[in-house]
């Protein structure tokens, strides 16, 4: 498997901050693989849209055609039309080709209110494409435009979107971070409505916000999520890239698709950079005579890379106290300390980072509490799992592989194969294979592209700590 296929269908922006360039950079930073098809050339910048030239429909057609003929798309984002013509293009191409999770956005005019799709483009839109889509994503303005249903209200986006549904689109998300109080987005699905809810982030630099949610929402129901959570994780990744915007001319900046950080830190890719071989875990529960430094010692001694305290007991004082010295043990022999679970703990005892589970602290609010030196790892069992969770985490922790005797909740086994799957949808990010790790089967996690393997008994329940760990270290050489 590699990493999921999005075809963005949408105009030239050459600042950088919206259209195609835009979606490919937000493609990019969730770990798929950007296509484009230009239906436009425009003339702006930071200030607004001095003139647009119209691609003309046969060359769209000809872009189009070369795509698709070649590469199948796990998703579609169409931004900018140009007119009726690019219109009838397009639904032709996804009659055609049979294409799937379609995501429309009625782009009808800039933020600065020039025109770009005529009526009898919205007209064509609205007749021959609109029932061809999985879901349209209009504003607040174009969803106005589109039904004539003025909108004021949560009630009113919501009958917008009905009205949409009418006209034809199987759902209909109506963004709506035009309102006054909180930015709430409003799903319609024959199922019903269902509200977005979300903290509005106070900035001016929101050139290019449309595009940005519309290629996430694309972006993740390639990966496979369905459509209400695959929003909700488009309007999170939103939020996100406002609180980086970048600011490079006289007007508004646009808001960086990179995460939580838009500048990579050389300290977290030195950290990065060891996330390899054997990956130990401390358990007190599985062998309550040998103390985690007794554990770590041995481990270290043997070759282990990364120590993962793990203690769900233990007072915070002791468990802040305890990390500390296995911290300097690990950092003495050129390895990591991350602790499982605790942000608080990691951060009071400056460990390289924290490792979450599904039932912990969300990766998001992890990562802007530890900054962008920190590790931080999460666990995952799929590529729909790891999506919209890899924009801010550190490392990929994929499992159960084999089952686990140590967590309850590890869920049912997996099987080497997923760490092919994931490693192929997010090749940044390194490979940690986790649950039932030993001996018999580490070269077969190392073979199917895991960096590491997280062991706990093979280790602290052999006779020979320092042994076993050299065994299973030997495996990565």
């Amino acid at each position: 498997m590699t990493a999921p296929i999005v075809l963005t269908i949408a105009g030239s922006d050459p600042s950088g901050g919206a259209g195609i360039q835009a979606d490919l950079r937000a493609i990019a930073a969730l770990g798929a693989h950007g296509l484009c098809a230009v239906t436009a050339l425009t003339s702006q910048n930071s200030a607004g849209v001095h003139s647009v030239f119209v691609t003309p429909p046969e060359i769209l057609a000809s872009q189009l055609e070369s795509i698709l003929a070649d590469t199948r798309p796990d998703a579609v984002k169409i931004g900018m039309l140009g007119g009726a013509d690019q219109v009838e293009v397009v639904a032709r191409s996804i009659q055609k080709y049979e294409l799937t999770n379609v995501v429309l956005d009625p782009v009808l005019a800039s933020t600065a209110g020039v025109p770009l799709l005529d009526l009898e483009g919205k007209s064509a839109l609205i007749r021959a494409l609109l029932s061809r889509c999985a879901v349209a994503t209009p504003n607040l303005q174009e969803a106005q435009a589109l039904t004539g249903i003025a909108i004021e209200s949560e009630e009113d986006a919501a009958r917008a979107g009905y009205a949409l549904l009418y006209l034809g689109s199987p759902a209909a998300l109506v963004t709506g971070g035009h309102f006054a109080e909180e930015p709430q987005d409003v799903l319609v699905t024959a199922g019903g409505a269902h509200t977005l809810r979300g903290e509005r982030v106070h900035t001016r630099h929101t050139h290019g916000t449309g595009c940005l949610f519309s290629t996430a929402l694309a972006t993740h129901l390639a990966f496979g999520l369905d459509l209400r959570e695959a929003a909700a994780h488009a309007k999170d990744f939103v939020a996100r890239s406002l609180r980086n915007p970048v600011v490079i001319g006289k007007g508004r900046g646009y808001p960086s698709p990179s995460g939580a950080d838009p500048t990579p830190s050389a300290k977290h890719a030195e950290r990065l950079a060891k996330i390899r071989g054997v990956y130990v875990l401390t358990d007190p529960d599985l062998r309550p005579d040998r103390s985690p430094q007794e554990i770590v010692a041995a481990a270290l001694a043997g070759g282990a890379r990364v120590v993962q305290l793990r203690d769900k007991h233990r007072p915070t004082p002791e468990l802040i106290a305890l990390a500390r010295e296995l911290r300097r043990r690990a950092h003495a022999a050129g390895a990591l300390l991350i602790v499982n679970d605790r942000v608080d703990v990691a951060l009071a005892s400056d460990a390289d980072g924290v490792h979450l589970g599904p039932d912990d602290m969300s990766v998001a609010d992890a990562r802007r509490l530890l900054g962008p030196d920190k590790i931080v790892g999460v666990s995952v069992s799929s590529v729909a799992e790891a999506a919209p969770l890899a924009p801010d985490a550190s490392y990929l922790g994929v499992g159960a592989i084999y089952g686990s005797t140590t967590k309850d909740d590890a869920g049912a086994p997996v099987g080497a194969p997923r760490i092919c799957e994931i490693a192929a949808a997010f090749p940044r990010h390194p490979i940690v294979a986790i649950g039932g790790i030993g001996t018999t089967n580490i070269a077969e996690v190392a073979r199917a592209g895991a960096h590491s393997a997280a062991v706990i008994s093979a280790i602290v329940c052999a006779e020979d700590m320092e042994e076993a760990t050299r065994e299973l270290a030997a495996t990565f050489e």
